[in-house]
């Protein structure tokens, strides 16, 4: 593993490599809930042969500069992706996963970055498409509880503080119920200056319409009771890459670990041994 603090590019990233002499194939994961969440994650790939890469992403926990959630990601997201093809502990072979917000990263990479810096195959979990996407149902409606959550705990901050909406909401019980729907901010009483600039997004699909020209092998992975179940079939079905897989179960977007309703002992799926045993037949073209 890379000593704490290593950066690629200037960012905080941490490298786990398996046993033996590599080279091995790669695995990036960007995030901007703190890498260090993600160590069991990477000594799971790295125990099955991958090299696992976890970055943080610009401007969170251990990374500088100023994060501008869905903006910055295939930029950065190239750079680490040739950063890590030039190791000696790398065959060239890179997967781009993630889930979520990650999952968003692992995307842009894929669809948006130079041909030269792009992935051979995409794992995307519970994908958060974009702004447009996180913002908005696909009728329009705002999903206002959930971005309100989710900006209060991460938004305009390098960490993050899970519980912050509930604390708000306990001394402020009718904090949601104003409008504007952009002064929520001064309600909270936290500056969040990209807080008004989501709701101005309304440009749903750009990533969907992208996977038209997708040229890699996607395993797209979703649970039917997560918010963004429909973009992640959408993503799926329009996939163009040489081949496209959808795994869907009975979970949340916390998938095995947020079973919803009907979920059974069938559904206790190790994702782990699924999802490298698709990298490898991804990676080998099968």
């Amino acid at each position: 593993m890379t000593p704490p603090g290593a950066t690629v590019e200037g960012l905080a990233t941490d490298v786990r490599l398996p046993a033996g002499r590599g080279p091995f194939p790669a695995v990036l994961l960007r995030t901007p809930y703190d890498r260090v969440r993600h160590r069991a994650e990477a000594s799971g790939w790295a125990r099955r042969g991958f090299a696992a890469v976890v970055q943080d992403v610009r401007g969170r926990f251990a990374s500088p500069g100023r994060w501008r959630p869905y903006e910055d990601e295939a930029a950065d997201g190239a750079a680490a992706a040739r950063w890590i093809r030039r190791q000696p502990w790398s065959d060239g072979r890179l997967v781009a996963a993630g889930a979520s917000y990650a999952a968003h990263c692992a995307l842009v990479l894929a669809l948006d970055a130079p041909e030269d810096a792009r992935p051979d195959a995409v794992l995307a979990a519970v994908p958060a498409l974009g702004a447009a996407e996180t913002a908005r149902e696909p009728s329009g409606v705002e999903r206002l509880l959930a971005r309100a959550g989710w900006w209060a705990a991460h938004g305009d901050r390098s960490d993050s503080d899970e519980g912050a909406l509930d604390k708000a909401l306990a001394a402020d019980p009718s904090l949601l119920d104003h409008l504007p729907l952009t002064g929520l901010p001064e309600r909270l009483g936290r500056d969040l200056p990209s807080w008004a600039d989501l709701w101005r997004h309304r440009e749903r699909g750009r990533l969907v319409s992208r996977a038209a020209h997708a040229a890699v092998p996607l395993l797209a992975v979703g649970g039917l009771h997560d918010p963004f179940a429909d973009d992640t079939t959408a993503l799926w079905r329009a996939w163009a890459g040489p081949s496209a897989r959808l795994l869907m179960g009975p979970w949340g977007h916390g998938l095995t670990a947020a079973p919803g309703p009907g979920a059974g002992p069938a559904h206790r799926v190790n994702l782990g041994e699924l999802y490298a045993g698709w990298a490898r037949r991804a990676l080998a073209g099968e």
